[in-house]
């Protein structure tokens, strides 16, 4: 196969998920995200790194946001949101900690494949990426390897929520280079 093939065919599988996305489910996960006390992103593997990238942005947007894991986040609490990104809906440490978060009473929102999953069911906000009843129909398997199509799909949904809420809190670039990490210049 030859590069241009491959970046041919990865871009039609993002395309197509991307396609599928509904927007008010998505609008209903940028209102959740501004009204928001603080955020905490949760997401574990491949797909915890598109979601930490998410919250290093909306720190950058100069929302209150924390990764799970840092050693520096603190206690989520009412008035907090909950972003569980989990393809499945079901993985282990991210639905445990979903059950956790919701009973210390904050909102839950998710972007997965499996609305009906533990995680889904605890969501008041819930954004459907790829779902596999929908794969099964409309779009065609993925030849990429293991969940790669719904990892980079996530990445550039996250992106798009990005601009969303930039344009929401009237922000520019150059605002956002003010809370860029300064000590790499």
């Amino acid at each position: 196969m030859r590069l241009e093939t491959a970046l041919t065919i990865v871009q039609e599988e993002i395309a197509q998920a991307l396609n599928g996305v509904d927007e008010g489910e998505v609008e209903a996960l940028v209102h959740a995200l501004l009204r928001a006390r603080r955020v905490f992103v949760a997401g574990t593997g491949r797909v915890g790194l598109g979601a930490q990238a998410f919250a290093m942005r909306l720190m950058h947007l100069g929302v209150a946001a924390y990764w799970i894991g840092d050693a520096i986040t603190p206690a989520v609490g009412p008035g907090d949101l909950w972003l569980a990104c989990s393809g499945s809906g079901e993985t282990a440490v991210i639905r445990a900690l979903t059950q956790l978060a919701a009973q210390r009473g904050a909102e839950v929102a998710t972007i997965t494949r499996q609305p009906q999953a533990t995680i889904g069911r605890l969501a008041s906000t819930v954004v459907r990426l790829m779902p596999e009843e929908d794969a099964r129909h409309r779009l065609p398997m993925s030849v990429q390897p293991m969940t790669t199509q719904f990892e980079q799909s996530l990445a550039l949904l996250l992106d798009a929520v990005v601009l969303l809420i930039m344009e929401r809190l009237g922000q520019t670039d150059a605002m956002i280079r003010q809370r860029h990490f300064n000590l790499e210049r």
